[in-house]
């Protein structure tokens, strides 16, 4: 479906309120006159940075030291503060649309599909999700619970975000890309803040925080926060069964030991239910889904001169959720050691040491279709990595080589090297080029499962080999103007080994297997203007090609060898300053049509309306979905629901009213 489309259909109900909003953003684009928007530096600060502000901004994640985003040889989108607070977002997920690259979908009122470059679904896994150092997506699937993952968003320094391999570094799992959220130092979050929204979508949370000084440069900081969300509409028109609450609580210590030492110390845990709509032979029902869990992290780091640390990192995670189908307590321990050297002025050197042990119990309601042999397991995965950044040309050329080893449980020792140049054409221009190779293990649900729907039985196969993915990128990273940035990736991958089903003996068994292969091709645009001193526009554009099949005649696609992302996504933000203490911000969204899913392409307009009371209190209403009554980002077949049975929803209309208190 193509916009040209959505001119040439019946009005529909929410159309007029559609072009309201257009004008709206067209109008609140006109610059305000008068000494109003001469604001002060201070709030100037506060409304975001300038372009080369952003091009110097210091990011960990492409080579797991700090350098320049502008330096970065990757597709690389930070997504900042500012970015965070203007968006009037309420969760993770929905921060993550402004990204190219990146697919959001929302499934019901507390689940999501995410990916990046192609794949989505609900157990998407080839997407690795960090928190602070610690992995966020569970062995079970290789997928995230984006459920369960939450924080307090204005504690968040910034969200990194690489579309492409990053498995050098970061090891499997980091096959189409890596988001690393990291949250703020406790010495930058000092005092208290009170956060309290009320909506007709999420009818009421809030959030508390303080942070305190210690003196001898110790700060600690602890939250707590919990929401109320009411359930979404199913296709059919029915109030949904999927409602969503819960909270959650933590805190975080920074220690200055001395003048080389460093300690970091936090942990967090978080209690709800989460509903959903379940598709039966009686009709559709409702069940429940308790989710808790906890975690402790330490990170100690030394300063050995000007340019070399070595850092110390160990957490412990556990989880448990319990739904309608399956019981899963699982445990982790995580250590990591990494350290960074700048040796003869010429090489940044970046080695590291890993090792993750994860014990699960597995358990399945009496009847139900799924079983687990066997229902408790524990496997532990090494790994070791090096990384050289070579400096050529008078620091004009760079030249970057590394390699990860690992060995894991289900498929032993996998090598995921790359090869990355960076060329400083000039002052504000570098071009970057990348080939890749990254692996995706198999889950414990692949490898140990039985799903059993009458004559039909779908078994796991612990011999399956791991999905493999060859890509060829290269980038442009350019400022052409002082108020212009932009910032364009190409990229080709090649996979083998993808996860099909196939034919097991006689009668209708099915079981896991690695037969199908094919390519996926794109461009991914992002750029910054600031057109005034009191407007900037921030554009983001995808588009992707995939070419999937089963090179084996007697597999059975599964349903990541379907088209199974957008071929079209558009972000496009506006940011007005209408004076020094109030902000009108246009979000609008379009992700285009998947004809093999029966989805269909949808615009999506959100507005926020910021209204700064005091320097210490902050207003702000925000409109999601203004363009549509109701929408469906992802048909019931799209990301599959299983044996769960699970009926996908809409996404509807809402308004949230939010008020914060610094003190």
């Amino acid at each position: 479906m193509t916009l040209e489309l959505f001119r040439t259909r019946p009005e529909a109900p929410g159309s007029r309120l559609l072009r309201s909003f257009v004008c709206l953003f067209c109008l609140g684009a006109l610059p305000a006159q008068g000494d109003d928007l001469l604001v002060s530096d201070r709030l100037q600060r506060l409304k975001g940075m300038k372009i080369q502000e952003l091009l110097d901004v210091s990011v960990t994640s492409v080579s797991r030291r700090p350098q320049k985003y502008a330096d970065a040889a990757a597709a690389l989108f930070v997504i900042s503060s500012e970015d965070i607070r203007r968006s009037g977002a309420t969760c993770i997920p929905e921060l993550l649309r402004m990204v190219p690259g990146i697919e959001v979908a929302q499934i019901d009122a507390n689940k999501w599909a995410i990916s990046s470059r192609g794949f989505n679904g609900r157990y998407a896994s080839k997407l690795l999700v960090q928190l602070d150092g610690r992995t966020l997506y569970t062995p079970l699937y290789s997928g995230v619970y984006w459920d369960a993952q939450d924080t307090l968003l204005d504690d968040i320094e910034r969200i990194e975000v690489i579309r492409g391999p990053g498995a050098t570094l970061w090891g499997a799992n980091a096959v189409n890309g890596i988001i690393n959220i990291i949250t703020r130092s406790a010495h930058d979050t000092e005092g208290g803040l009170l956060n309290l929204a009320v909506g007709n979508e999420e009818h009421a949370s809030g959030a508390i925080r303080y942070g305190l000084p210690l003196g001898d440069g110790k700060a600690v900081r602890v939250y707590a926060k919990g929401f109320d969300r009411d359930g979404s509409i199913t296709r059919s028109g029915e109030e949904g069964a999927d409602d969503w609450r819960g909270g959650q609580l933590g805190f975080r210590a920074d220690l200055d030991l001395s003048s080389e030492d460093t300690l970091t110390l936090q942990g967090d845990y978080y209690n709800g239910d989460a509903g959903a709509n379940l598709a039966s032979g009686s009709g559709p029902t409702s069940a429940e889904a308790d989710i808790s869990g906890g975690n402790l992290l330490g990170r100690w780091s030394r300063q050995q001169g000007m340019d070399s640390t070595l850092a110390l990192q160990i957490y412990y995670d556990q989880t448990r959720r319990a739904n309608w189908t399956l019981t899963e307590i699982r445990d982790t321990l995580d250590i990591d050691l990494k350290q960074d050297l700048n040796l003869a002025g010429r090489h940044l050197l970046v080695w590291g040491l890993g090792y993750r042990m994860t014990r699960d119990d597995l358990s399945t309601d009496y009847g139900s279709a799924l079983r687990f042999d066997p229902s408790r397991r524990q496997d532990t995965i090494l790994s070791g990595f090096i990384q050289d950044d070579l400096s050529l040309a008078n620091g004009r050329l760079h030249l970057i080589v590394g390699t990860k080893l690992e060995h894991n449980d289900y498929t032993q020792w996998e090598l995921q090297p790359n090869i990355r140049v960076l060329w400083n054409m000039a002052a504000d221009t570098n071009l970057w080029a990348a080939v890749s190779r990254a692996v995706r293990t198999s889950s414990r649900f692949e490898s140990d499962s039985a799903i059993m729907t009458g004559p039909v039985v779908i078994s796991g196969n612990p011999e399956m080999t791991s999905e493999r993915l060859t890509a060829y990128e290269v980038g442009l990273r350019a400022r052409p103007r002082e108020n212009l940035s932009i910032d364009l990736t190409a990229f080709v991958n090649q996979y083998d080994h993808l996860q099909t089903y196939k034919m097991a003996g006689r009668g209708f068994v099915l079981t896991y297997d690695n037969g199908g292969d094919g390519i996926g091709y794109g461009v991914e645009l992002a750029s910054n203007w600031d057109l005034t001193r009191a407007w900037r526009l921030k554009l983001a554009y995808s588009w992707l090609q995939m070419e999937l099949d089963s090179d084996d005649s007697a597999s059975i696609a599964s349903i990541d060898i379907y088209d199974s992302a957008p071929h079209h996504q558009l972000s496009l933000r506006s940011w007005v300053d209408l004076g020094p203490n109030l902000e009108f911000d246009t979000n609008l969204y379009f992700v285009d049509g998947l004809e093999h899913y029966d989805t269909d392409a949808y615009l999506r307009v959100d507005v926020r309306l910021g209204w700064r009371l005091a320097p210490d209190m902050e207003l702000s209403l925000v409109g999601r979905n203004l363009g549509d009554d109701r929408h469906g980002e992802l048909s019931n077949f799209h990301g599959g629901s299983g044996s769960s049975g699970l009926i996908y929803t809409q996404v509807e209309r809402s308004l949230l009213l939010q008020a914060k208190w610094f003190f």
